[in-house]
């Protein structure tokens, strides 16, 4: 049987592999960060925990599907929460996401290293917009499908493409933040990662769901690697502009009631949360639609269990209501990565560090 390759995704960035090894050798901490589309997660990661963790509220038009808008606002910010949360050194790791980043599961005959790329990027070509020249393009495998009957042997392979520009843009963008990137991750690689750590590295089936503010993310993954992932268009923001229309109050006044009030009690008894249940509705129809599609490609197994995370995730009854719906056991991602976070820390504090944490997890 062919050892199945455990290479870290897109791990590249401004500094070189040997110069990297050693400076994480003699640094022993690493800053995790998640520039999302309105707020900056950042954490620093010391002897795999969470000893320093900040986040900074962006202002709307810095980012735009991932797409950084106003890089020098964006340096000043993060020089900023750096600061505020007195988070030092200088080795960084990043979440990025976007709709022009491409991640696909592929599957190829068994081959060298050399040809696996090669035929990655030819693979690839046809998922993208433009000439994959203008596209960085970083393969991980993810199995090794054993040969029988005279049929060989297939490697189960995820390629992700960024594009060139995007990449480019937040190296600038944080080496002006005097910050080294080790590393750049995509949140479907890292979603895999954390299985692995929930699972402590055994078999099991395990779907991540993460409530963002403007799309809600479903991975599923299968003894701790990625399988699929389900994008939902609305998140959590569409939700707070419906409360406030309900309600008749402002923005943020929605959001603070977004936290505080059970929008599932009394199941929708007097009718008055009914617009919450359509919405919730909307999304668990996308949410059992794919882990049908996992169930029939996966010899009818299912979900061990689905772990919630994001700011959407912190609704008061949200994991009854998913498990009313979908009948399978819901936690909370935070609770399940304590070993990782600050004794003091809550759930509600460490749900939105999950893109943050993950992209620091490196594999052997």
């Amino acid at each position: 049987m062919r050892k199945k390759e455990k290479s870290s995704m897109l791990s590249y960035g401004n500094i070189g592999n040997k110069r990297r090894e050693n400076l994480l050798k003699m640094q022993k901490s690493m800053i995790g960060i998640d520039i999302g589309f309105s707020a900056i997660k950042i954490v620093q990661i010391k002897n795999n925990k969470v000893v320093k963790c900040g986040m900074k509220t962006i202002p709307e038009g810095m980012m735009n599907q991932g797409r950084i808008m106003e890089p020098s606002q964006l340096v000043s910010n993060i020089k900023l929460l750096l600061k505020e949360n007195k988070i030092s050194g200088d080795l960084c790791a990043i979440c990025i996401s976007g709709n022009e980043i491409i991640v696909r599961e592929m599957k190829l005959p068994e081959m060298n290293e050399n040809q696996i790329m090669e035929n990655v990027r030819q693979e690839i070509t046809s998922f993208l917009p433009i000439n994959q020249e203008e596209y960085i393009v970083d393969y991980k495998i993810l199995d090794y499908i054993e040969p029988k009957e005279g049929v060989n042997g297939k490697l189960k392979i995820m390629v992700a493409a960024v594009p060139n520009s995007m990449a480019q843009s937040y190296l600038d963008v944080l080496k002006m933040a005097n910050l080294k990137i080790c590393y750049i991750d995509v949140f479907p690689n890292i979603a895999g990662k954390l299985a692995q750590q929930i699972t402590s590295g055994k078999a099991g089936n395990i779907g991540i769901i993460d409530f963002g503010a403007y799309s809600t993310n479903f991975i599923i993954t299968k003894d701790g690697n990625y399988i699929l992932h389900k994008t939902m268009t609305n998140g959590g923001d569409y939700l707070t502009t419906q409360i406030s229309k309900k309600y008749n109050i402002d923005m943020l006044d929605a959001e603070e009631m977004k936290k505080k009030k059970d929008f599932f009690v009394n199941n929708y008894q007097n009718g008055e949360n009914r617009f919450v249940e359509t919405y919730m509705n909307y999304l668990v129809t996308d949410m059992e639609r794919t882990i049908d599609f996992f169930k029939n490609n996966n010899n009818q197994v299912g979900l061990d269990s689905i772990y919630i995370t994001g700011g959407g995730s912190l609704l008061k009854g949200l994991p009854a209501f998913l498990n009313q719906h979908l009948n399978l056991e819901i936690n909370h991602l935070s609770n399940a990565l304590r070993q990782y976070t600050r004794n003091n820390s809550t759930s509600d504090e460490m749900a939105f560090y999950a893109h943050a944490i993950g992209s620091t997890l490196r594999e052997e």
